[in-house]
């Protein structure tokens, strides 16, 4: 029996690598103009990678990881004074024949952003607050802006400091869906985690460009922030 189940592992494991080396990760140009799932109507504002998709990073997209993009409202044109408040993160992914039909899980969240002296630049600290877990299910091949709606999920934020907006997707893809960069390679913005800690995708994985990730966002006036208690005192509150 121990050996029938070893060889049952090994079999799996062979089929797995097998089914990875058949998923080649490359970047190319963008050509897709398909959109089969895109946000409702904006409300509020906007905040996040405002570009269009100019490279498609190819099977890159594995699951069980986390995406993050540097933010902050009064600067990007929001006016908010005060505070603001998360209501919906979005992240586009290009799914191809092959990786369709698919269901998968994703949540998104705001995160602190820890200033790193070796870096030069911030990186992402904990999920301030995160949005309940929602089922996604693509069925057509083409490029999918996925949003996530907060649901109230993250309070009044103050706007005198920097965020970074998080993309959460829990469970590995059978097949990988592709990534999409703009066509600012700019580090210190883009960041991935995949278990390891965080990595900048510019300047630690060499992506051609920024990942398209943006978030709605609307003005509140009674940040959590300057109520008197520190961010980590508060984050229960948010939860």
């Amino acid at each position: 029996m121990i050996r029938a189940l070893s060889m049952i592992a090994i079999l799996t494991l062979l089929a797995g690598a097998s089914l990875a080396d058949d998923q080649v990760r490359s970047q190319i140009r963008f050509e897709s103009t398909q959109l089969p799932m895109s946000p409702d109507p904006q409300v509020g504002c906007e905040v996040g990678n405002p570009n269009d998709p100019y490279w498609t990073y190819g099977n890159w997209i594995m699951g069980g990881e986390t995406y993050a993009y540097l933010v902050n409202p009064n600067t990007e044109g929001c006016s908010c004074g005060a505070g603001f408040k998360l209501d919906r993160v979005t992240m586009m992914m290009q799914f191809g024949p092959e990786d369709v039909p698919v269901t998968f899980d994703a949540y998104a969240g705001l995160a602190e952003a820890v200033w790193d002296d070796q870096r030069g630049a911030y990186v992402p600290g904990a999920d301030y607050c995160t949005s309940p877990t929602w089922s996604i299910t693509a069925n057509a091949a083409g490029l999918y802006e996925i949003y996530v709606d907060m649901n109230d999920g993250c309070a009044c934020a103050a706007t005198t400091e920097p965020y970074f907006i998080t993309f959460h997707l829990p469970y590995g893809f059978t097949w990988w869906p592709s990534a999409l960069e703009d066509n600012d390679p700019q580090t210190g913005i883009s960041y991935y985690n995949s278990g390891g800690g965080w990595a900048d995708l510019v300047g630690d994985f060499g992506w051609w460009g920024k990942n398209i990730m943006r978030a709605d966002v609307t003005c509140c006036s009674a940040p959590v922030s300057e109520e008197g208690s520190t961010w980590g005192g508060v984050k229960s509150l948010w939860r």
